[in-house]
């Protein structure tokens, strides 16, 4: 679990701060609570799996040259040691905090079960009345309902607490609780995701508010059962409390409870501009440009300034590049310096783009002048293999010189990586792609199975009366016994290369 794994955490953390933003200054003033709360709870699970989705920014690029992938594939991998202890440091400090607190979501619902279980219970239509002798404020978790037995509640009160808290039960309000309890202990590092759970509780609170006055109860009454329940004991952070939020701001969002509002353009909106930050927050798509040098440059811009050749001039002149290439191609068959080489291969190159933009500014036949593109590709894809097979010689160097069983798996590791890389450079190139060879360790898997299939059939040959059946068995038997020979001398083939 390294830097991936850390960038994961923060883009999850920026969704949800930018839910809670949105929400904050575009939804909270709003009467449309069912909104507010749907939005809230589909942004939770959202910003955990957006980050995870193959996206690509239509704001960022990245831009690669053929030059710069040459660059890279001749690099060999390695390893930052440094960063390594402040990863483990990090991912061991984030693990404890998940840990306190998924301890602390346990231990509030044991807390729940024994208040439950020791004090007398009461079965009202679909839901449980728990009679608490404590001076508890009255809250709800799931079908039950938690009540303090004071004496100086009236009947209506008692009723209008119950209908409350009947509200938080039939939506499901402690479901909520228990989802954005698990996210603050997936993101208790992140200080939104506190505020987030506050905003949740909160609709919570304005849903069933709303539904109280709706029914009937007298909402004077009704605002001072609220403002007294204000004073009391400590709240369980799992339930649904009835005076869960402030009550300053309850009482100005039931004042506005009555006005009438339109289609939830604001929600459309949030959702909208969460989408452009998850864009923006995507990976750079990638751009390959062509290979351009700065003599090519200033020859064409001297080509444009000049007209074009005649028919005459373009036949000498191809006669002349034409010659020089034969002069190169006798001189690279000849030598056998490798920097003469080079310095040959190089000069072939700038001959080829020569003659290709010569042929392009006049006119010339544009089938010979693609063929001439091809061969250039194909040198500039033959250098490369090249540098791929430099690193995988230096790779393998590496394995034979590792004197310990954990770095050779580290670097045999590499090597597959590196496999799988040339195989998608070939094929993005239009070659044929040869497969990967086997590891020795799928070898020894193949031949294990081969050689148990073996002796099965060797059993079941020893118990066959039937003598028919028994040349077919030792037919197939002395297939295995080739084909397990043949894996054998592969593992020993690949043991030596490795070596």
């Amino acid at each position: 679990m390294g830097t991936p794994w850390i960038d994961y955490l923060f883009k999850v953390a920026v969704y949800l701060g930018a839910a809670y933003f949105f929400y904050r200054f575009l939804l909270r003033d709003d009467v449309n609570f069912l909104g507010n709360r749907l939005f809230l709870l589909f942004m939770l699970p959202f910003s955990f799996l957006l980050p995870l989705a193959p996206l690509q920014s239509p704001f960022r690029a990245l831009t690669l040259t053929p030059e710069a992938l040459m660059v890279a594939a001749s690099m060999p991998t390695a390893d930052a040691p440094m960063s390594a202890p402040i990863i483990l440091l990090i991912v061991t400090i984030y693990w404890a905090g998940v840990a306190v607190f998924m301890l602390r979501i346990l231990f509030h619902l044991f807390h729940l079960y024994r208040l439950q279980r020791r004090h007398p219970r009461e079965r009202l239509h679909n839901v449980i009345l728990v009679r608490v002798a404590a001076p508890i404020p009255p809250f709800s978790f799931f079908n039950r309902i938690f009540l303090p037995m004071p004496k100086n509640l009236a009947t209506g009160e008692i009723e209008q607490i119950i209908f409350h808290e009947s509200v938080h039960i039939r939506q499901l309000h402690s479901l909520d609780i228990l989802v954005m309890e698990l996210v603050v202990a997936l993101q208790w590092f992140n200080p939104v995701v506190w505020f987030y759970r506050k905003a949740l509780k909160e609709t919570h609170e304005y849903l069933a508010d709303r539904e109280v006055i709706a029914q009937g109860f007298n909402a004077d009454g009704y605002r001072l059962l609220l403002f007294e329940q204000q004073f009391g004991a400590k709240l369980f952070e799992f339930a649904s409390h009835l005076k869960q939020s402030q009550i300053k701001r309850r009482m100005f969002m039931m004042n506005r409870m009555k006005r009438a509002r339109k289609a939830p353009v604001k929600i459309i909106l949030a959702l909208s501009l969460i989408a452009l930050l998850a864009l923006a927050l995507a990976e750079p798509r990638l751009i390959m440009a062509k290979s351009t040098t700065v003599d090519d440059k200033n020859e064409v811009t001297q080509k444009q300034d000049k007209s074009a050749m005649s028919d005459q001039e373009l036949k000498d002149l191809q006669v002349k590049l034409d010659a020089k290439e034969k002069a190169l191609k006798e001189k690279l068959a000849a030598t056998d310096d490798p920097e003469e080489k080079q310095k040959l291969k190089q000069a072939l190159d700038s001959l080829y783009k020569k003659r290709q933009v010569l042929m392009i500014e006049n006119g010339s036949d544009l089938k010979e002048a693609a063929m001439i593109e091809k061969q250039l590709n194909k040198k500039k894809l033959e250098q490369m293999l090249l540098k791929l097979d430099e690193k995988e010689k230096y790779l393998k160097e590496l394995y034979s010189q590792a004197d310990t069983p954990g770095k050779k798996e580290k670097i045999k590791q590499d090597l597959d990586v590196f496999y799988k890389k040339r195989q998608v450079l070939l094929k993005d190139s239009g070659m044929t792609v040869k497969p990967a060879p086997p590891s020795r360790e799928e070898l020894q898997k193949k031949l294990q199975a081969v050689h148990e299939k073996r002796m099965q059939l060797k059993q079941i040959i020893s118990e066959e009366k039937d003598p028919d059946k028994v040349r077919d068995l030792n037919l197939k038997f002395d297939e295995l016994s080739r084909i397990e020979e043949k894996l054998q001398v592969m593992i020993d083939r690949t043991s030596q290369k490795l070596s």
